[in-house]
Formats: C-alpha cells, structure tokens, sequence
C-alpha cells in the first residue's frame, strides 16, 4: 500500500492487512502478527469504534457493557481475567441463541438479528488477539449495518451493497482518525503539552467528547503548534474515535 492509497482509501480490510502486516487469507488462522506496524491497544480501540458506529441499532446492555470492558482493558484500566469474565458471559449468551437463530427465517431471524450482531461485535472486541478482534470487528460491522438498513434484503440487494460501501468508507476515516498517517509519523513538541492541552486531551479520551476536538486543536495552535496535519485532524468533521491519533500524540499513548 502507498500512502496515497492509505490516505484516499475506502476499503477497510485491506488498509488494516497493511497495518497488520499480512496478507494471508484467513487472518483468525494465524498464530502471531511479526510484522504489525501498529499497537494493540489501537486495533482494539478500533474494534470498539467499530462497534460504537451502529450501536444505536444494536440496543443490548450485554454487548454494551462488553465493549466498555475491552475499550478499559485496552487502556490498561481492566485485567486480563476481567476480559475473560465479559467474554466468557457473550460467548454464553451467543450460545444459548445459536440454535434458534440459525434456524429463524423472516420476522423472527429480523427480531433476532440486532441482539445477535451486538453481541458478535461485543465479544469480537473482547477476542484475546487484537488484531483480530480489529480485522472482524469491521467486516461484521459493515455488513450488520447493511443488513439491519436492509431488512428482509440480501447480500446482492443494491440496498444492502449501498450500505455495506456507506459503512465501510466509514471505517476508512475510523482507521485514519486513530492511526494518523503510518507513512508520516508526527512527533510532538514537548511546548505543544501545556497543562490546558494536556488537560483537554484527556477529557476528550475519558468523555469520548470529540466535539471538544476543535478547541484542542487551538489550544495546540496557541501553543505554537503548526503542524497542519494535527490541526487539520482536529478541525475535520469526519467521525472521530477513542484512540485519536492526535490525542494519543497529546497524551503520549501509542
């Protein structure tokens, strides 16, 4: 990939097969990730704003609550036997709906299918190896997504490839807002983080309020930050995520 690729592209899976370095088929078959040019703690968090996109079709506390557990775990605010516990409690939950779910058609298999893909996405995102909790947390998503906009309609409905392409250029700026530009990384100016920066910074990540975003990006501008990338980010209305690559850069997480 290039980075006019990476930076015009719309096409999820294959800028996250960039980031984590393969392009081997089945990305769940695979033991490790030698070659992932980006942290766990981002896929992770990418999973979640994977997740966070559609949630307001997906209303089931379990799943919720389960992504709350991952984006924590991520940041190192949940142990490893907390992940466990949330995952175990989705995967239970799957379970007991498999067998009426796969044999639902209609009215029924619509019912079923917002709690369904919720906690899919929700255990995805608690998955112990982040980079495929990333890789399928987005082809889920788009695809529950162009389903739950399409009832009744499949795969090779105009409707539900509309939605699908909608999602996924979605995830594209997802991707971009949390890993910034892989081909140009910026390093901060130690002056850039005054207490009002920092302060800021860490309020957007702990109150996901990334309306909050602009006022960041001219507090680092009176800072004597002139780099036109962090301000353009910051300044940009497309959809922003926990894991921002300009807060991060604030807050010197990676």
């Amino acid at each position: 990939m290039t980075e006019e690729e990476w930076c015009g592209g719309i096409e999820p899976s294959r800028m996250l097969r960039f980031l984590l370095g393969t392009n081997f088929p089945r990305i769940q078959a695979l033991e490790a990730f030698p070659d992932c040019k980006v942290s766990d703690r981002k896929l992770r968090l990418f999973a979640c704003a994977c997740y966070h996109r559609i949630r307001h079709l997906l209303p089931d506390p379990l799943a919720r609550a389960a992504v709350e557990v991952a984006e924590r775990f991520a940041d190192g605010e949940a142990t490893s036997e907390e992940r466990e516990r949330a995952a175990a409690q989705v995967r239970a939950r799957l379970d007991a709906m498999e067998g009426r779910w796969r044999a639902s058609r209609g009215a029924e298999h619509e019912a079923l299918l917002p709690t369904h893909e919720a906690l899919a996405l929700g255990g995805m995102a608690l998955w112990a190896e982040a980079p495929k909790a990333a890789y399928y947390a987005a082809s889920n998503a788009h695809l529950a997504w162009a389903a739950l906009m399409n009832p009744g309609e499949g795969p090779s409905g105009s409707g539900f490839f509309t939605s699908r392409l909608a999602e996924e250029r979605a995830q594209a700026d997802l991707l971009r807002c949390i890993f910034g530009n892989p081909f140009r990384p910026i390093v901060a100016e130690p002056a850039w983080r005054t207490p009002e920066v920092v302060a800021l910074a860490r309020a957007i990540h702990d109150d996901k309020a990334f309306d909050r975003l602009v006022v960041l990006a001219d507090a680092l501008a009176d800072a004597g930050c002139n780099e036109k990338s962090i301000l353009v980010h910051g300044r940009s209305k497309a959809g922003h995520a926990r894991g921002c690559w300009v807060v991060d850069l604030v807050l010197g997480r990676t």
